[in-house]
């Protein structure tokens, strides 16, 4: 260290700061490169699971596609905080003549400690991370290296600071700027890329072009994409294996090449994540490759008593579906979407797809599967959302868009979606006056009994002024969908969605 004396308590908090942020990117690498669970994603887990069950919905229905990120800013936030506390400790201990060796050491061994100790317990991975997919070697080594680089760098950058004691303004300009300017810019730029990045994999699906009705099936690119991770892993093939045990008779392991290489099934489903509210385009349809999950369930053998199969991913996330559900011919494990492998937002290499259910427990980057006696609670269950998750009956209205003009006495199309999971649609109609009547909607045919249905309804306006629209649908038993107004928070949004269209007259 140059000159400990000329180290003060706010170069230390810039030093701490810095230091925070280049962990950050220290953490966002080991996650895709080592599989390494990252303590900001354990942090954000266990902050989300802190948040009252109501102010969670509310802030998901006000904020959707753009919580992720600003959880993510929000826990930076407090990791630089932190690191700026830790920085003005390093500092006085300097002025203070502890030895830069013995302070690096401290350093490393307290943030490992509290990692390994605190953040990992907490964040449902058990000490150092034991209970993890990753294991407690890997996630311990991996919570070293970020402990490392957060001491190194907050020591090399006090450093910087203790060697700014010279006599030369200039020179004191230039090594502050190159100790805190530049690799805070740096990492600033980072983390900003990541936010952006996180943005873009939660995100519905597009609305459909103007006038114009959604593709029967959605093509991968607009399929929508929602995941609770900062870092969605990354799995690699050369080590990925599908684990199928618990209460089985024969337990066993299946390669993807093995997976492949059975006689494949396709399928063309409906998939709607339970977040997606009134009018909402959290839901697509894909069709999907694979095997049933009921065949590999038959040739494990499953022992009397079993309750629920628990599928566990890659990201330590676990849901779980009944035993029923898991036995439906319909129920499959997937490798390939839209006639191509799976790509890394949407699971790969295998994921569930469960007709009926909400997205969220079609889970994502399964490595086991578990056969258990009881009724297992995933991560969202946990948080007030619900256990069951059956798909609610909806409509939606794509044409016309909202606060269109339409010109009086010349025909317009109506027309959207509806869905009601493996019940199928049955009908649907459109109010033009706000409610008081309705009339049948045309229905194209599906792509299959487990998709959305397509409608369309012809409309004439006549009268000048304001007019909204509505839709309902009819599942397949001839019940109407729900008409009160709720959140998607727990069961999954219910009610009548509407557009108001201005209806000109004629010049």
């Amino acid at each position: 260290m140059a000159d400990p004396t000329h180290i003060r308590t706010r170069s230390g908090v810039a030093a701490g700061a810095i230091a925070a942020l280049l962990a950050t990117i220290a953490m966002m690498l080991l996650v895709p490169l080592a599989g390494v669970p990252s303590p900001l994603q354990l942090i954000a887990d266990r902050l989300t699971t802190a948040v009252p069950v109501d102010v969670f919905g509310a802030l998901l229905g006000s904020l959707e596609s753009r919580a992720k990120p600003l959880a993510f800013a929000a826990v930076i936030l407090g990791a630089v905080v932190l690191g700026g506390v830790a920085g003005a400790l390093a500092a006085r201990a300097l002025r203070r003549g502890l030895a830069p060796g013995v302070l690096f050491l401290v350093l490393t061994a307290v943030t490992w400690a509290l990692f390994a100790g605190v953040v990992a317990p907490l964040g449902g991975i058990g000490l150092v991370g034991r209970d993890g997919v990753a294991g407690a070697p890997r996630t311990g080594i991996g919570f070293l290296v970020i402990a490392v680089v957060f001491a190194a760098v907050l020591l090399l950058e006090l450093e910087e600071v203790g060697g700014a004691g010279a006599r030369d303004p200039g020179r004191r300009r230039i090594l502050r700027l190159a100790g805190f300017g530049i690799p805070a810019a740096l990492a600033a730029v980072v983390v900003a890329r990541a936010g952006l990045r996180m943005a873009n994999e939660s995100a519905a699906a597009p609305a459909p072009a103007a006038g114009t009705l959604v593709p029967p099936v959605t093509p991968t690119e607009d399929f929508y994409i929602v995941s609770k991770n900062f870092f969605n892993p990354r799995v690699a093939l050369g080590s990925w294996q599908l684990t199928v045990d618990g209460r089985v008779e024969r337990p066993r392991a299946y390669t993807y090449e093995e997976l492949r290489a059975r006689p494949a099934v396709r399928q063309i489903t409906t998939l709607e994540c339970i977040s997606n509210p009134i009018g909402g385009h959290y839901i697509s349809t894909g069709e999907w490759t694979g095997v049933p999950l009921r065949e590999l369930l038959a040739e494990v053998g499953l022992q009397p008593g079993v309750v629920d199969i628990v599928l566990h991913a890659a990201d330590d996330y676990a849901d779980s579906i009944p035993l029923v559900a898991a036995m439906d011919p319909d129920t499959m494990l997937v490798y390939d979407l839209n006639g191509a492998p799976l790509e890394e937002a949407h699971g790969f290499p295998l994921r569930l797809i469960v007709p009926g259910i909400f997205g969220m427990k079609n889970v994502k980057w399964i490595t086991r599967i578990e056969a258990v006696d009881r009724d297992f609670r995933g991560y969202w269950q946990q948080q007030g959302w619900s256990d069951v998750a059956t798909v609610q009956t909806m409509s939606r209205i794509d044409v016309p868009a909202d606060g269109r003009t339409l010109p009086a006495g010349q025909p317009a199309m109506i027309g959207g979606i509806a869905f009601a999971g493996d019940r199928g649609i049955s009908r649907v109609e459109v109010s033009t006056d706000g409610g008081k009547g309705w009339a049948p909607a045309t229905l194209n045919v599906p792509p299959s009994p487990l998709t959305w249905v397509l409608w369309t309804y012809q409309w004439m306006p006549v009268q000048p002024g304001t007019a909204r629209i509505l839709a309902r649908a009819y599942d397949g038993s001839g019940a109407v969908q729900d008409a009160p107004e709720r959140p998607p928070l727990p069961d999954g949004a219910t009610g009548y969605h509407s557009v108001r269209v201005h209806v000109r007259g004629a010049a």
